[in-house]
């Protein structure tokens, strides 16, 4: 960890009392912020409140625009470059991500020990439930991940070892400056879901991205999580499934998760029901065969219609 300096970028939206929390676990960590960035995609004053409140080194970003999260983690990204030039690190996290005291000493040591650009670590919800798992090379350990439910459980059937992953969530992934120097930073033209896909699976291309099982970060978003089924969901799932088929069909790096999206297709219709095959027929369209992001204005069919409300 010597020398390491680590600034963490979030990308917000009203979630003020989540944010404040996530600041707070921050201001525990065992390896102290160089900083952190914060893009508030709705200028809003309780938003600006708990970032000025915090006691770490910080920056807020007010765009004046939603920008969606890749959009505003890309602006917290840039002004990281801008606004703490001598960073080696930056932790993206979610606003709604609790991070442990040990966690940021803990990643940082696993890449010094694996000579990783990237690494993640275990992701539970309020009830120690794994879940937003990376993707794992090890097929056993992956398995692992989604069958044994919780951290105690994986480490006592699989053990502390790190873990090749390629493709993880944005709740939280800290990034060596060489790896985003070189890998590029997020996407804006995504908007909405898919950006971190995006992000892991070229930050991993090279060097190695790690999933470090020893330490962990807690997922609470408001809701508990639970899974609904209403239109605005419908809309971002399927501008999701849009992201994925441009991934697939237009970048290198896409080709991995290409067997992904026929399981990302059906579990759109599982949950919003057969009536919504023409989510899934217009999202291969935009996305795989015209090859357009769900963010940029000739792709952004499903941003219409949640905008609108139907």
């Amino acid at each position: 960890m010597s020398g390491s300096r680590v600034v963490a970028v979030v990308a917000t939206y009203r979630r003020a009392v989540e944010l404040e929390r996530l600041l707070k676990s921050l201001e525990q960590s065992q390896m102290p912020l160089h900083g952190i960035v914060v893009t508030d995609n709705a200028t809003d004053p309780a938003t600006a409140e708990a970032v000025n409140g915090t006691s770490i080194p910080h920056r807020l970003i007010q765009p004046g625009a939603n920008l969606g999260c890749g959009g505003g983690l890309r602006r917290a990204e840039e002004a990281t470059a801008r606004e703490f030039s001598d960073y080696t690190h930056i932790f993206i996290l979610d606003d709604d991500a609790v991070v442990s005291p040990n966690t940021l000493p803990g990643l940082l040591d696993a890449c010094a020990a694996a000579k990783a650009g990237v690494a993640c670590p275990m992701i539970h919800d309020a009830d120690q439930k794994m879940g937003w798992c990376p993707g794992l090379l090890n097929r056993r350990s992956h398995k692992a991940l989604l069958r044994l439910g919780t951290p105690a459980n994986y480490l006592a059937q699989i053990g502390p070892g790190l873990e090749r992953f390629t493709w993880g969530t944005g709740v939280a992934m800290l990034v060596a400056r060489e790896t985003l120097e070189r890998a590029g930073l997020h996407r804006e033209d995504f908007w909405i879901r898919g950006e971190d896909l995006d992000f892991s699976l070229r930050a991993t291309w090279s060097p190695r991205g790690i999933f470090v099982p020893t330490v962990s970060v807690a997922h609470l978003p408001p809701g508990g999580g639970r899974v609904v089924n209403n239109f605005p969901e419908r809309m971002k799932d399927a501008a999701m499934i849009q992201n994925c088929a441009y991934l697939v069909t237009r970048t290198r790096h896409g080709r991995s998760i290409a067997k992904f999206w026929p399981v990302n297709a059906w579990r759109h219709l599982q949950r919003f029901g057969l009536r919504t095959m023409a989510d899934v027929i217009r999202s291969a369209w935009l996305g795989g065969i015209r090859g357009l992001p769900a963010g940029v204005p000739e792709g952004d069919y499903f941003r219409q219609r949640l905008a609108k409300g139907k």
